[in-house]
């Protein structure tokens, strides 16, 4: 175990120092490159938020798939069910097991993950 951590020490300790003729077109290209990486990741934590796709069983053979972002809240999804089934969104009531969710509360807070089912009832 010993003489491996030490083969490997041996070996980076071995390496030729770096080269210092890189020319400054060089140096502005990596620079470029890693501002470049910078406002890529930032742009990425902006939209933190990502697709997921909804399954609602109505529980009389009717299932309705919906694509809907994460901090999306519950009167949005149902906009988009009504949407899709031709009911008005003050009608629908979007429930899991006996957990009735509000409309002012986004599917991120319910944990509502992509290809959940939940449960759709007419009012």
């Amino acid at each position: 175990m010993h003489q491996v951590t030490l083969q490997i020490q041996s070996s980076t300790c071995n390496l030729p120092p770096p080269d210092k003729t890189q020319t400054t077109t060089d140096r502005q290209t990596t620079s470029e490159k890693q501002k470049g990486s910078q406002s890529h990741s930032n742009s990425n934590s902006q939209s933190q938020f990502k697709m997921i796709e909804v399954v609602l069983n109505d529980r009389l053979g009717k299932k309705v798939r919906v694509k809907c972002n994460e901090d999306d809240t519950i009167g949005d999804l149902k906009k988009l069910v009504a949407a899709q089934t031709g009911t008005r969104p003050d009608k629908i009531r979007i429930q899991k097991w006996y957990n009735i969710y509000k409309d002012h509360i986004t599917l991120k807070d319910y944990e509502i993950h992509d290809g959940m089912g939940l449960e759709l009832y007419y009012n």
